[in-house]
This record gives structure tokens, sequence and C-alpha cells, in this order.
């Protein structure tokens, strides 16, 4: 019968909805009858008894809600209330059954916090937008030079004149990472920070929280004011949220700075994942960096640039008017100038500093995201497993429920309750764990002389892409227990006795679940395979040194107030010190040290030879003290090392690589050769050393110049080097200890030993080969307690059919093959369907992969022998309880 009123339920709906009460209430008093120590039958007649006939019920449930009775006509209210009503019951499922809720917890926290880990980093790094104002309209400004970076940074003079001269941007700000030791009243710590140009927030369009950002009389030539504006996290770290902070005093690199601002809450700076702790006028420059870039000169780039668009223009039309200025200066200045040109870059593609870097920061945050879905869908497909174990234990009352009238819907609503709330509960754990794991992640980062730390946040990104997690686990965990009640014939279960043995079609879809796992197993541990041996390649490359034992402890005297003299005698003095100490077989100082730090590129000129037109005259160059090569252990191939006889006052020497030696004197001996570099003084070869690599493991050979530190301009920043004897960690508090007493007012260094160095090299491949290689250990061990589950499971449901086998005659070693042989028989489909899943997706990580074959067979094999072993393993013990089921208990159970 239709309702009058449109938004009132039928008559029909109605008595629905009052169905499900008294369908709920018997329930609760057969559950409490069981639970008492009756049979289910007994207690389905007992239950009957109390309530009497289901009508009689009825009308008195219907004088108990009338109220609940004219609720009802409100359709929306009913159907909340139907939910109500199955969470309710779902939840005093979960509660009654808690071993079952702790294993199910527990394997999809796993799942959905890995998941919830990477994300927030691929959302830090990559999708929250910069917190700037109308970033889509700031690009980033780089200076290209032909034949050499793309992407490099700017001259101070170069800047200057494109900030004049350019008719694209509201602003053009130019800035500098500057490492810092920042203090208070405390002692100084080393810390990130960035010299500025005055309207560097103006430009980005930031407002500090608390007093201001720079004024242009701040910034006018250099040795200005000093002041400086502290970000929002130093603020609370190390001043405490002082808010009378503005107008008091910090100390950087022991010089006394005026703060004038703090920057906002979520602000770090332009670069995704790094934030800057501070930010000083680039009229500091004296005081605030700890190193001397020339900005007289227009081949020292060393700023990094970004503009605001002017409305109306578009990044194609400001890169077109950037390149004409860029054409007029080359023909201004066409020495230093003149193989120029500028690169125009969204501010979103750089994020990560360069375009390249982004991109494939991006790749392999693909990669990283496919592999936690799949050991989400492991860890759904396990807890699908507990669920259709469950809801067969549970079939009996299921049949019971359905025989008094409840729909097959009811009850699925019912099962899917149970897994909405599951999924919760696990989301709410996994965002635990991930937090936890994010911390993790930091360990994952090389040391460095300035602690980097990544700025990983939990927002609403993450927190929404949990929540959806947890819908999609439902549906992948729930949906298969809720069709076996609507498909399956309930009368069937009725007729069941108990203990009988379980029909074929819920064991084939837990057996199909574990095919599934193991397929997915195997993608992930050949990935993780791959990147582990991608990593053990790029190891087993020669660095062009054989240093293992020794330490590298960076001396920065720029971080203190010391002149030139008093700088180079404590220089010479730390070195004379270390050599002295017990364990140390060498040490020498160097300006950079290969495969960590950046080694600059400088003009040269050699002596009767003429470059091709637009050929690039550049080199790297370093600059080190005696004993230098002896305590790196590189090979002087031709010629003597530099040594104590090159000093200051003594002919200028210079030594250069078999790279470069190949290409400037390709038929004669380049010792005694004449060179210069920046168009410096002359200085002649005097040896020639071994290819090695000095930025990566994986780059080509290239030109390399070193020249003695005692002839070079003076160098604030130095890198001791120590060759040890044995195990260099108990030399590294004797040498701190040293470089303390030297120069006691200077932060503690960050001394590391050559391994722990040189993970710089490794870059993200070695976090990246971690983390595949953990989350595929956790596939592993998650598919293997998943097949263990089943592999019992099907067991204890054939323990009568084992026991009359036996009985017959059959010995229990063919018991134990049988079961094993089903176990190897999944395993068998699983790895076949994993396999081709494998070849499918691994020809994905080439491009990341050094060579490594993504179809290596060595890798294939290795993962092939894991699966089998663990699938064995975990068959084992079911089989050997299947062989020991007794006959005698078998017939009795007939």
């Amino acid at each position: 019968m239709r309702s009058i009123h449109p938004n009132r339920p039928t008559e029909d709906e109605v008595s629905a909805a009052l169905d499900a009460e008294i369908e709920f209430h018997l329930e609760e008093c057969v559950r409490e009858l069981v639970e008492a120590g009756l049979s289910p039958e007994k207690a389905e007649r007992e239950a009957k008894q109390r309530f009497g006939d289901a009508r009689r019920y009825r009308r008195g449930l219907e004088r108990m809600h009338r109220g609940t009775v004219s609720r009802l006509n409100n359709r929306g209210w009913a159907l909340a209330h139907g939910a109500w009503l199955d969470l309710r019951y779902g939840l005093r499922s979960l509660v009654q059954h808690k071993t079952f809720t702790i294993a199910a917890v527990l394997s999809l926290s796993l799942g959905i916090g890995a998941n919830a880990t990477i994300f927030s980093l691929v959302n830090s790094l990559l999708i929250r937008p910069l917190a700037v104002h109308d970033p889509g309209t700031l690009v980033s400004v780089f200076t290209s030079v032909t034949g050499g970076q793309d992407y490099g940074n700017t001259s101070y003079l170069d800047y200057l004149d494109y900030k004049e001269r350019n008719e694209a941007f509201t602003g053009l700000a130019a800035y500098a990472f500057a490492p810092m030791a920042l203090g208070g009243t405390e002692q100084a710590r080393v810390m990130l920070g960035q010299l500025v140009s005055w309207d560097y927030f103006e430009v980005i369009g930031v407002t500090p929280r608390l007093g201001r950002g720079f004024l242009p009389e701040e910034d006018e030539g250099f040795g200005g004011p000093t002041v400086v504006v502290l970000s929002h996290t130093t603020w609370q770290e190390q001043f405490s949220s002082d808010e009378d902070i503005v107008g008091s005093t910090v100390r950087i690199n022991d010089h006394p700075f005026t703060v004038v601002g703090v920057g906002p809450e979520g602000f770090t700076g332009l670069n995704a994942g790094v934030g800057a702790a501070a930010w000083a006028p680039l009229s500091t420059l004296e005081q605030a960096l700890p190193y001397t870039p020339n900005t007289e000169s227009r081949v020292d780039p060393w700023l990094q640039l970004v503009g605001r668009v002017k409305p109306g223009i578009g990044v194609g039309e400001a890169r077109a008017g950037l390149q004409v200025t860029a054409q007029v200066m080359a023909v201004e200045y066409p020495e230093s100038n003149g193989n120029k040109s500028l690169v125009v870059e969204e501010l979103d593609r750089t994020r990560l500093g360069i375009p390249s870097a982004s991109e494939d920061a991006r790749r392999l945050s693909t990669v990283l995201m496919g592999v936690v879905l799949l050991v989400l869908m492991i860890a759904c497909f396990n807890v699908a497993n507990l669920q259709v174990a469950k809801a067969t234990a549970r079939r009996r009352e299921i049949a019971i429920r359905h025989s008094l009238g409840a729909s097959r819907w009811r009850i699925a609503r019912h099962l899917l309750a149970e897994s909405v709330l599951l999924s919760l509960l696990a989301a709410a754990v996994g965002l635990l764990l991930a937090l936890w794991a994010s911390d993790a992640l930091q360990l994952l980062l090389p040391r460095s002389e300035v602690p980097v730390e990544l700025n990983i946040a939990f927002d609403g990104r993450v927190l929404g892409f949990t929540l959806l997690l947890a819908l999609l686990a439902t549906v992948v965990f729930g949906l298969a227990p809720a069709l076996q009640v609507l498909r399956r014939n309930q009368l069937d279960s009725l007729k069941d006795s108990v203990g009988a043995s379980q029909g074929s079609g819920k064991i084939g879809l837990q057996h199909s679940l574990v095919v599934a796992q193991v397929a997915l197993s195997l993608v992930l541990l050949s990935s993780a395979g791959l990147f582990v041996s991608s990593l053990s390649n790029t190891i087993a490359l020669d660095p062009g040194f054989e240093l293992r034992n020794g330490i590298v402890a960076p001396f920065n005297l720029g971080y203190g107030q010391y002149t030139e003299e008093e700088g180079r005698e404590l220089q010479r003095r730390l070195l004379e010190q270390t050599t002295t100490l017990p364990g140390v077989r060498s040490a020498t100082l160097a300006a950079f040290v290969p495969l960590g730090q950046i080694h600059g590129h400088h003009d040269i000129w050699i002596e009767g030879y003429e470059p091709a037109p637009d050929e690039l005259m550049l080199v790297k160059r370093n600059m080190v003290s005696a004993g230098y090569f002896e305590t790196m252990g590189i090979t002087v191939l031709q010629g003597r090392a530099i040594d104590d006889r090159d000093r200051e006052d003594t002919e200028r020497v210079a030594m250069i690589n078999e790279t470069m030696a190949r290409r400037y004197w390709p038929d004669r001996d380049p010792i005694g050769r004449t060179l210069s570099a920046d168009l410096g003084v002359p200085r002649s070869v005097i040896g020639v050393i071994e290819d090695g690599k000095y930025a990566s493991l994986r780059e080509s050979p290239e030109s390399y110049l070193v020249i003695p530190l005692s002839q070079s301009e003076y160098l604030e920043r130095v890198n001791l080097v120590v060759r040890t004897v044995g195990d260099a960690r108990p030399v590294i508090p004797v040498a701190l200890s040293t470089t303390r007493q030297l120069a006691p007012g200077l932060p503690q260094s960050a001394a590391m030993t050559i391994p722990e160095y040189l993970d710089y090299s490794l870059g993200a491949l070695k976090g990246s080969a971690v983390l595949l290689s953990a989350f595929g250990l956790l596939a592993l061990v998650l598919a293997t307690v998943g097949f263990y589950g089943v592999m019992s499971y099907a067991v204890s449901r054939r323990t009568r059919e084992f026991g009359v086998r036996i009985a017959l005659g059959a010995t229990r070693r063919s018991i134990l093959r049988a079961v094993l042989r089903r176990g190897f028989v999944t395993t068998l489909i699983g790895t076949v369907v994993g396999v081709a899943l494998a070849l499918a997706t691994t020809r994905l990580l080439a491009g990341i992969l050094y060579d490594v074959n993504a179809l290596d067979p060595t890798v294939f094999s290795l993962v092939l022998a894991i699966l089998f072993a663990t699938g064995q393993l975990a068959c084992y013990l079911p089989a050997r309880a299947a062989s020991k089921a007794d006959p005698v208990a078998a017939f009795r159970s007939e």
C-alpha cells in the first residue's frame, strides 16, 4: 500500500523495519543463551519460548516503540537507523571475536600504514602546493651554458642586469642556500639558511607571522645592516615561540644579527622537502655565508632566481623576453656571456631544484606508490580469507537468521558493517604507524655537514587518502563473505552436521586469494631484487680512490670571526696535530672530497692550445694540501704529486687527470706544460693522476685539475681527510677534540667515516632499494601467513576425511604428501601468474636501474626459490597435523 505523503515510507517498509527490530532482539537473546552454554538448537527454542510467537512479540514491540514508528515515517531516518543497528551489531561481533579482529586489523593496518607513509612523502615533495601566493604565476630562471649545465645558477652581476632590464616580471628575486651557525643564548647549531634579495618575500607573496621582511636599504651593496628573518620552525624549536623575538639579537657565524621577522607557519622556502631555518639579506654575505663567492665576476654563478610573471603574460612570453636580454648581454660581454642563455620554468617543475630532479622523483614515486598498493592488496586478500573463514564458521547462525525471516541483503549488510568498522580501525592504526615511519624515513638520508630533514607533513590530503584506502579495502575484502551469503543456499547449511566437510566453493575462493597473494609477492620481490642488484653494481664501480678506512671532517672557519692569517695558521696546526694522533696513518686537507661535494667548473687557458669555435674550456678544480693523493689512495701515473715543496713562495704548479691530458695534449707529454685557471696566474703541470668519479659513480670521465692549497685563494672551509690504520670510528672523537681545542667557538663538526660519507653518491638508489626490500619482505610475510591460514583451515575442515582415509589404509606419509602437493600447486599457479605480471611491470624500471637487465634471470630464480620455500614451509605444519588425524575420532563423528 502506497503512503499518501510522498516523503513517508509505505506500510510494507515500516513493517520491514519492525521485522528488523524483532530479528535483532531475538538474535541477541539466542547469542546470550549460547554464551551461557546452551547449544544453538536449544537456544533457539528457549528464545522463542521467552518471546512467544513472532506476531505476539511484534505487537508488544509496537506498543514499546510507538515513538520509533512515528520516526520511521521519515525514509532518511529509517535508513540511518538501520545503518546504526548494523554498525552496533558489527561492533559487538568484532569485540566478541577478538582474535579475528586483532589479526585483521594488524594485517590491514600494515598495508594502509605503508601507503600513508609513502603518500605523505610524495605529497610533501610533489603534490602539496608551495606556501606562497598564487604559485601559478611564479617561475624559476636558470642560466644555461652552451656545452655545460642546462639549469645552472646565475652570477650576481648578471642578476642585477636581468632585474633592471626585464619587462616580463613584476619582480625578480635572488636567493642562495647558506649553511649558518645559528645560535641565541645557547651553543650555535649548523642549520641550512638562505641569503635573499630584499624583495624575496614580496615577490613570492609571503607575509611574515611576526615583524616584517627586508627593506630596500637593507640590501644596498654589501656590508649593510645585519638583520634576519627566522623560519616558524626555528622560532618554535630554538627560541621557544618567544612572541617578543622581534628586535632581539641572535648570532649567525658568531656575528650579531637583529631579528626583524618570523616566517609564517608552513613556509620553508621554494624547495619542497628541504626547508630554510632563516633568511638574511644578500648584503650580509660576508657575515652570513661561510664562503666567499666572487660578486664582481660574471663567471661565478651562485644565485638562484625566482620571478613573478606580469598579469596577461605567459611563461613562453617571459622566456622569449629574457632570451632577448641574454642576447643583448652576450654582445656587451662576449667573453663571459657569449655562450649563455636563460631558461624559464614554472615553479612547480623546479620544486626539487631542477626539472630533471622532479621528473626522476615522479618516476620513483610512481614505483613506490605502486609497490605499497600491491602490499595493501595482499593485506586485503589476507583479511578476505579471514572473513570467508569466519563467515563459514557462522554459516549455521546465518542460516537460522535467514530461516527466521532475515533477508540475504540484511545479513550481507551486517557483514559489510563489520568490514567498514575493521577498515576504519585499521586506518587509525595505519596512520599511527605512518607517523612513526615518517620519522624512520629520516634515517635513509645520508649524514651531511648541514643537517637536513625531510619536511613531511600529515595534512588533509594524507587523511583523505587514508580514508579512501579504508573504503577501497572494505570493497576488496568485505564483498567476498557478503557475496557468499547472497549466493549460498542457506538450507544446505542447516542440513550440514557439525564438523562436516566444507564445500569446494569457499576453499576454491580462498585458494584463489592465495594465488593472487603469491603473484603480487613475486612482483614486489623481483622489483626489490632488481633495485638491490642495481645498488650492488653501483657500489662495485671504481670511485678512483681506494681509501676505505678513514674519516672526513669539515673544518669551517667561516662559522667564526677569523682573519686569513689566523685561518691559514689554524689549518696548518690542525693538519700537524691530526697526523700525530694514535691510529692515524696520514692526513690531508682538501677543498672538496669526491662523491659527496660539488666541484665547481672553472675556465682554463692552455698554452699552445687553440679552442674550437664554441668549445667550452671548463674543468673541475680542487685545492689540496701535501699528502692528499697518498691519503686518498689516488695513483699518480706520471710526474710527481703535490707535496711540501709547493709553497706560497714557490713556482705555481698543478696536476691533471688522464682525461684532461688526452684532451689537451693527445700526442705530447703534459709534464712541464703551462696552463691557468680562471685567467689567473700561469701554472706548470707537474703530474698526471688516474681518472676518478667526482660527482656521481655513474658519471662519464671529465677533465679534472688539482692545485696546491697553499697556492690558491684562502678558503675558510676545508675538509680534513684522515686515513686510519684500522677501524676509523675510534679516531672520530679524538679528531673532533683536536678541532675543538684549536677553534673552541666553532659548532660541532659533522665527522663521518668514509662509508658514511659515500652514501652521498648512492643518492635515492640506496633509499629506494631499502624501501622496496622492506615492502617486499612485508608482502612475503603477509602472503606466507595467509597461505598458512588457508591451509590450516582447509585441513581442519577435512580432518574427518583424512581420518577415514587412514582407517582405510592410507599412510600418514601419503596424507602429508597430498597436502604439500596441494600447496605446491597453489604456489605454482601463483608464480606463473606473478612471472607474467613481473615481466610486464619490471620493464618500467629499466630507466631507473643501472647495469641491470629488467628480466634478470638470477633475480627471478632467487625470488622463485624463496616463494616455493616459504610456500612449502607454510604448508608443512598443517600437512603434519593432517597426517596425525585420528581415525577413531573420525568414525565417532559419523
